[in-house]
């Protein structure tokens, strides 16, 4: 075995320069003849070359370590002090429990969108990331950090709080043009992946206000949201990256950079004040309620099968605070009908789990089930739509020629499914187009293995109605039918 297998045998991965630094401390070999030799290794050493850092470094490790814990354990503490523009994808991640949008990752990182002279662009960082399996692609529109990463990971909450964040924006850009700051009908939100000098943003939208506009041309407001946190030094350093990258252009529009936080450390607090940023505290902007019914919905939404089979009161205390909010946070309340279906089961149904979600082995592709409820000889699988337009002929596609197969496919390699019938519905508050209820019964009627059901607000009020639950009734009445949401 040659000494610097040795050494890696004994030291785990190490980066080029660490390793060097061994070879002359313990043979007593000049720093050149250090990099000569390992510049030469050979299998069973090998170099992470995709993946760069300080100093043109490069992550040595053994055949033995790849994909084990101890190699994603040294890789991201490396990445952390020597390669911050890969680290902020991985924070990124661990800032949302593990799971982050695939649209969304590269705006909690200083990696342009667009070409950009001097710096990489975030695909290519990305591409890197899944190539060295620190990143998977759930396939789903997911990117989930590799299970040997040894953090907390908890979807339900990643979940929660993406809800919670989409409807901050939105109300952010509804008091922003309020107040004429931005323009009125020309914001574009965090699901558009906003872009400002070639960095993504939360939101972003132009501004003619009194100082930013330069003669016709407008200036920007450029945000971004970070929650379920008191956000530390760390969690700000990609924003002042990406702010500190256009100050320094000479080509940029004027703008205002706006950070919308629930609570921030003093540190981090300084550091955005001296560097000209907006702090956003979601009370001060839209009051205590407003925060208080946006951690009650994390709260639940995280909880979401204990909550409703163990304290379902909760959930009807949340949905009455909603209408409390004038407006604020109302359309929250279709980003949560799944909870009013889990409550539905139940009262009927002996096990059932919200917002599961599970991955076929063969293929990789991981998919959520709103309602997972499971009878002595039955097993369904529910997907719930609290929308106020009719779901249409491409979506209904897709649930029928993925979502039930790849979860068929998953069901069907588990025991606790043996001997049991598999049912997919579908529950849409706002319906379904005429195509899409052609394309869903040609299904249901040539199906043999499993059952295919479709249900609308109509048929939703009517099984709501046999439960004979008035507290249930009132909830879709009011909040879950087209013209309510």
């Amino acid at each position: 075995m040659s000494r610097i297998s040795n050494i890696l045998e004994n030291k785990g991965p190490l980066l080029s320069g660490s390793l060097a630094n061994e070879l002359v401390n313990q043979f007593s070999i000049s720093r050149e003849a250090a990099r000569k030799e390992i510049s030469r290794a050979s299998a069973p050493i090998r170099k992470l070359k995709n993946v760069t850092f300080d100093n043109n470094q490069k992550y040595l490790y053994l055949d033995s370590h790849f994909s084990s814990d101890i190699f994603f354990e040294k890789l991201l503490q490396y990445l952390r002090l020597n390669s911050k523009a890969y680290y902020y994808f991985i924070k990124a991640v661990l800032n949302n429990y593990g799971y982050i949008l695939t649209n969304e990752i590269a705006t909690y990182t200083c990696s342009p969108v667009q070409p950009l002279k001097g710096h990489k662009p975030a695909d290519s960082i990305i591409k890197d990331l899944l190539y060295i399996n620190l990143l998977l692609d759930n396939g789903d529109g997911l990117f989930q950090l590799n299970p040997s990463v040894d953090i907390p990971q908890n979807y339900t909450r990643f979940k929660a709080l993406n809800i919670a964040k989409k409807n901050i924006m939105n109300d952010f850009y509804d008091w922003s043009r309020k107040i004429n700051l931005v323009a009125y009908n020309s914001g574009r939100m965090i699901e558009q992946m906003p872009e400002f000098h070639k960095f993504q943003w939360s939101f972003t939208a132009p501004s003619y206000i009194n100082g930013l506009q330069k003669g016709s041309k407008p200036g920007f407001v450029v945000a971004d949201v970070i929650l379920g946190k008191k956000l530390l030094e760390e969690d700000i350093e990609y924003f002042l990256a990406k702010v500190n990258v256009i100050s320094q252009s000479k080509k940029h529009s004027p703008f205002i950079p706006v950070l919308i936080v629930e609570g921030i450390e003093e540190n981090a607090f300084s550091r955005l004040k001296s560097a000209g940023v907006v702090l956003g505290f979601i009370d001060k902007l839209f009051g205590n309620q407003y925060l208080e019914t946006l951690r009650a919905l994390v709260s639940i939404v995280e909880n979401a099968s204990a909550v409703i089979t163990k304290n379902p009161d909760k959930y009807f205390e949340f949905i009455e605070a909603l209408s409390k909010l004038e407006g604020k946070a109302s359309n929250l309340k279709g980003d949560v009908f799944e909870l009013a279906v889990g409550y539905y089961y139940s009262q009927l149904a002996p096990y059932l789990e919200i917002n599961k979600l599970i991955t076929e082995r063969e293929s990789g592709k991981s998919k959520e089930i709103d309602v997972y409820v499971k009878y002595p000889t039955e097993a369904r699988f529910v997907e719930c739509k609290g929308y106020s337009y009719p779901l249409d002929e491409e979506y209904v596609s897709k649930w029928l020629s993925d979502n039930i197969p790849t979860i068929r496919k998953w069901a069907l390699s588990q025991d606790e499914f043996t001997h049991k019938d598999l049912i997919f519905e579908l529950w849409s508050t706002g319906g379904f187009e005429q195509s899409a209820i052609d394309k869903l019964q040609k299904a249901a009627g040539s199906t043999k293995k499993y059952t295919i059901r479709f249900f609308d607000a109509q048929q939703i009020a009517e099984k709501a109605k046999e439960a004979k639950n008035d507290n249930l009734n009132r909830i879709l009445k009011n909040y879950f039918t087209s013209n309510s949401l």
